[in-house]
């Protein structure tokens, strides 16, 4: 138990964090203040063991338009203490989209996993592709794009040495060092695209009803294929109309109604 308390604690830098992490448009002094001062109050609530009221305080912050991975974190937190396993699983899911290197909130979700019915295993990826998605992972988009920039001018600086050198060894070395860190500085940029793809356009979504029949079509009287429920994170396949086709970790596909999902 003293390991999960600890786990629960507030990131109290969290509009901090907010105002690098926002993707929306700049924020006004006085919208400033209000999320201040909603995010203050949702930590001092938290303490408090008021876990409702904390939940109102970032729940308006996030009715405001913004987003961040502490934000997130700190509302799954709070509805864990609620015993909603199912929105404290979405929000430390939407956290981790943010932040995917973070402990705390990988393991603060791998707890409240442990707290849901269904207990499914993943079918494991060829591993060059888990290797590729980790690695896009260790590093936020900003990161990438900084990273990208350094080494674009490392590659410019060899170049230069290359273009401006007499001595055929330190052209070589030039040339080789340019190309290589022009390469390195392409792959960042992929990288980057690649996590800001994955955090505006993720094709998850969490079960929120606590038991769902997953149809093998989209309309109620499609025979059940499987039994879902709630907190289990899903992918989305398709859509058609109020129905959404849905697939799980171990490969198994089915539909089920919209008004059953929380997108991540």
């Amino acid at each position: 138990m003293g390991k999960i308390m600890n786990l629960m604690r507030i990131k109290t830098s969290v509009f901090y964090l907010l105002l690098g992490l926002a993707v929306l448009k700049p924020l006004s002094s006085s919208a400033s203040v209000l999320t201040d001062s909603l995010i203050s109050a949702g930590n001092r609530h938290y303490m408090d063991k008021q876990f409702d009221q904390a939940v109102d305080c970032y729940s308006r912050v996030i009715s405001l338009g913004y987003e961040g991975s502490s934000l997130f974190y700190n509302l799954g937190n709070a509805y864990f203490k609620l015993n909603n396993m199912p929105k404290a699983i979405l929000y430390y899911e939407k956290a981790r989209i943010l932040d995917p290197g973070d402990d705390d909130i990988r393991q603060n979700l791998a707890i409240a996993n442990t707290r849901i019915v269904d207990k499914i295993d993943n079918i494991p990826y060829f591993f060059l592709r888990r290797w590729i998605s980790g690695l896009a992972d260790s590093l936020s988009p900003d990161q990438w794009a900084l990273l990208s920039l350094v080494l674009f001018a490392l590659s410019l600086a060899s170049l230069f040495f290359y273009a401006v050198s007499r001595g055929y060894q330190i052209k070589k070395i030039g040339f080789s060092i340019g190309v290589t860190m022009l390469v390195l500085s392409v792959t960042g940029m992929i990288m980057m695209f690649n996590r800001k793809h994955n955090i505006r356009h993720s094709l998850s979504a969490i079960i929120m009803a606590p038991v769902v029949n997953v149809k093998s079509s989209p309309e109620e009287q499609g025979t059940s294929v499987f039994v879902l429920h709630e907190g289990t994170r899903v992918m989305l396949v398709d859509s058609v109309q109020q129905w959404k086709e849905v697939k799980i970790p171990d490969g198994n596909k089915g539909w089920v109604p919209d008004s059953v999902l929380a997108a991540i």
